[in-house]
């Protein structure tokens, strides 16, 4: 069995500790072992990629052939992210989530 640890994750700054700033208030608690600290990493990195592709298109405002896929998939890996967080959260952070009104 894999050992789980509090970790805190801040989504603006993609960090994942395991200790929590002061102050911070929009950092999310989740209990999680190694291998899903890095899957939430993963994701992370696959969104950060979507972002890039989607920012191609600001130079061509009326050239949106694509635009609204790479913007669907950038979506979806925050609501994967999410997802993970409220899986992983403690009551505390599964009560934030849900008042963001993003998961049923």
């Amino acid at each position: 069995m894999a050992d789980r640890k509090n970790y805190f994750v801040t989504l603006d700054t993609e960090d994942i500790r395991e200790v929590s700033i002061p102050g911070n208030e929009i950092e999310y608690e989740i209990i999680a072992t190694h291998d899903e600290v890095e899957e939430i990493e993963e994701i992370f990195m696959k969104k950060n990629k979507e972002a890039e592709n989607a920012t191609k298109y600001i130079g061509k405002p009326f050239d949106e052939w694509g635009a609204d896929d790479e913007r669907e998939i950038y979506d979806a890996h925050l609501m994967k992210i999410y997802q993970r967080l409220y899986d992983l959260g403690t009551d505390e952070t599964k009560s934030k989530i849900k008042e963001l009104g993003i998961i049923n």
